[in-house]
C-alpha cells in the first residue's frame, strides 16, 4: 500500500511502554530512494529534543489513530547518541546511532534490499562502502568528505522539477510503499502550467538531482508529462491505484516494478 509521507508527519510515535513523541520528518537514502528513518520530536522530555528511529523498528501504522507503533523504549532513546537539532546527519553520526541500536548496516551491501541504484545524488555509493574499513582516526579526518547519503522529506519538498526541455513544477510529496519502505513516486505540483492536474514521477525516471541548486532533473519532456494519464487522488485513502499505475507505465513505456 502506498502512502504520502507528509500525511505521516505529526503522527504520534508509540513506544513499547509509552508515547515517545511525534514524527516531524523522514530521511531517505538518496542513492536508492529507500526510507531509512523517521525523525522523532520529543517535546522536551529527551535532552537532545530530536532523534532518529529506523524504519526497521516500525511495527505498524494506524491511520485512524494517527499512530506509528514501535518496540522502542524511552530508556533506549535516553541512553542513545545525541543528535543536533536541525543539523545534517554525518556518516559518522549515523554509524554511531545504527551501531548503538543494532540496526542493519544497510550501506554494507552494494545493492541494499536488492534495489537497483539510480543516479539520484552527487555522492556515489562506492564512496561509502569503504567506510567500515577506516580507523577511528581516519574516520574523523574524513568526516566532512564522507557526507551522509541521507536526505529528508522536508529538504526535498519544494525542489524544482526540470524536464528535458523546461523547468515547470515543484516536488510536493513522496509516496512510500509500507511493505518495504521504498519511495515509489514523487508527487509533483504543476499548478502554474497545468491547472487542476496532478502528476507523479517514479524515482527510476530521475536523471540527476542537484542538491545544491535544489533541482530534480527527469528524463521526460514537458509535453510527455502534460499528456500523461491524469492522477486522481482518493481524498480518504491517499492511495495510488494499480490500474492507474499500469496506464502510467504503459504511457511512458517503462518497465513495471510489480
Amino acid at each position: 500500500m502506498l502512502r504520502k509521507l507528509n500525511d505521516l508527519k505529526g503522527f504520534t510515535v508509540q513506544g513499547k511502554k509509552k508515547e515517545l513523541g511525534k514524527a516531524s520528518d523522514f530521511y531517505f537514502d538518496q542513492d536508492h530512494f529507500v526510507l531509512r528513518y523517521l525523525v522523532l520530536e520529543t517535546d522536551g522530555w529527551l535532552k537532545q529534543e530530536q532523534t532518529l528511529i529506523s524504519t526497521d523498528e516500525i511495527e505498524a501504522v494506524d491511520y485512524n489513530k494517527k499512530e506509528i507503533k514501535t518496540a522502542m523504549t524511552a530508556e533506549e532513546l535516553e541512553n542513545g547518541p545525541s543528535l543536533e537539532k536541525n543539523k545534517p546527519i554525518s556518516k559518522i553520526m549515523e554509524e554511531k546511532v545504527v551501531k548503538y541500536y543494532d540496526w542493519p548496516l544497510y550501506w554494507a551491501s552494494s545493492t541494499p534490499g536488492g534495489v537497483p541504484t539510480i543516479p539520484a545524488g552527487t555522492k556515489m555509493r562506492e564512496k561509502l562502502f569503504d567506510f567500515e574499513t577506516l580507523t577511528d582516526e581516519e574516520k574523523q579526518e574524513k568526516e566532512e568528505e564522507l557526507d551522509s547519503n541521507l536526505r529528508s522529506l522536508n529538504e526535498i519538498s519544494g525542489y524544482e522539477i526540470q524536464a528535458v526541455d523546461k523547468s515547470f513544477a515543484k516536488v510536493k510529496d513522496l509516496f512510500v510503499d509500507e511493505e518495504d519502505w521504498l519511495i515509489r513516486y514523487l508527487l509533483i505540483d504543476t499548478r502554474k502550467i497545468l491547472p487542476a492536474k496532478k502528476v507523479i514521477i517514479a524515482p527510476e525516471w530521475i536523471r540527476h538531482i542537484s542538491w545544491d541548486r535544489k533541482q530534480v532533473f527527469i528524463k521526460k519532456s514537458k509535453k510527455e508529462i502534460k499528456n500523461a494519464p491524469k492522477y486522481k487522488e482518493d481524498d480518504a485513502e491517499k492511495l495510488v491505484d494499480r490500474e492507474y499505475e499500469k496506464d502510467l507505465y504503459d504511457y511512458y513505456d517503462e518497465p513495471e516494478y510489480w
